[in-house]
């Protein structure tokens, strides 16, 4: 097994790695004057497609995308064995939307797919304290689809996942079930996360069990808007831009009931205390700020989820007391936890 350490926070938010788009033109398998075609009417010189670092544009590689759909007649870009027709995925979202929960959106969407791909089955199960959605191949697949595949599919629907809750969903870990590659800390930018495993048994990506309760953020408005945009909001919506403060809260939920100092914070950025601490100010926040937030809505998250204990759920933050923990909630909502169980506000 091998993991990637996270990358060092940048100022400016990075556009599309190039690998990207190598990726979904391998898996197309277009004739090399139709490739050639949609690269350059997207903007890319395909001279430059093999230069190392190469970044792309978001507006570039989202009408990339959408030629290379048209062109193979597959909404999935080529990277299943069989394509999958146009509108699928819209019928996919008209019935979701209509979901109550994350978790019961997974069983929806692993239902969906395995009437439209051969390769492999969406699955959702618990272990211990995560919900892990996972993988299941159905057939042997050559290194490098089955690379395509399981990378571009992970990709996709973590994406996905994000935009049903309206959120960037904090990962416990994201496990691929190959080798590690030569883009793979590049990886790690495209997920909530503080670990990415390799050479694991499946592909998955794990998440604490309680957010698989998350809301699904409905409406037809908000889904008509999707629609009308994908796959730029598919695909960059919830790409991580790397603000600090970002890095910062990424780190802290993860760690949500172990305390973390700036110190441990800047050690994992692979920064200076003092550069953290400059970051953050010049994003107009603080340390302290940034915990306590953190700290605020998984206990929101955590207390609306009536089955799990208040003292439980005060130990999993972090408060050696319960009485500590209620006066903090106290502060971060005007009442406490039982009561706002009974009654929560409307969101």
């Amino acid at each position: 097994m091998t993991a990637v350490p996270g990358p060092s926070p940048s100022a400016t938010p990075p556009p599309i790695a190039g690998w990207f788009v190598q990726l979904f033109l391998r898996s197309a398998a277009l004739p090399p004057t139709q490739a050639e075609a949609v690269l350059r009417r997207s903007g890319i010189d395909p001279l430059q497609l093999d230069t190392r670092g190469l970044r792309v544009t978001e507006q570039a590689f989202t009408r990339f995308l959408i030629l290379l759909a048209r062109r193979a007649r597959d909404e999935a870009w080529g990277i299943a064995s069989r394509p999958i027709p146009p509108g699928t995925f819209h019928t996919l979202c008209r019935l979701i939307v209509n979901c109550r929960t994350l978790g019961e959106a997974l069983v929806v969407i692993g239902r969906f797919y395995a009437l439209v791909v051969d390769d492999f089955s969406i699955k959702i199960r618990r272990e211990g304290g995560e919900a892990i959605v996972w993988l299941k191949p159905l057939r042997a697949l050559s290194p490098e689809r089955h690379v395509s595949l399981h990378g571009a599919t992970v990709f996709l629907l973590y994406q996905f996942m994000c935009w049903l809750v309206d959120r960037r969903i904090p990962l416990t870990a994201v496990e691929f079930s190959y080798p590690r590659r030569p883009t793979s800390a590049e990886t790690l930018r495209t997920y909530d996360t503080r670990e990415i495993r390799f050479e694991q048994p499946f592909t998955a990506l794990r998440l604490e069990s309680h957010l698989a309760s998350l809301p699904i953020i409905g409406g037809e408005e908000r889904l008509s808007r999707f629609l009308s945009e994908a796959p730029r909001t598919l695909i960059t919506r919830y790409y991580d831009h790397s603000r600090v403060s970002d890095r910062v809260k990424s780190i802290l939920r993860a760690q949500v009931g172990t305390p973390m100092s700036l110190d441990d914070v800047a050690a994992r950025l692979h920064l200076t205390p003092v550069t953290l601490r400059r970051h953050l100010v010049d994003e107009g926040c603080g340390f302290s700020e940034l915990r306590d937030d953190v700290r605020r809505r998984a206990a929101l998250d955590m207390v609306r989820q009536g089955h799990v204990k208040l003292e439980t759920i005060a130990l999993r933050l972090g408060f050696a007391e319960y009485s500590t923990f209620h006066r903090a909630f106290r502060r971060w909502t005007g009442t406490g936890p039982t009561e706002y169980r009974a009654n929560p506000p409307a969101s």
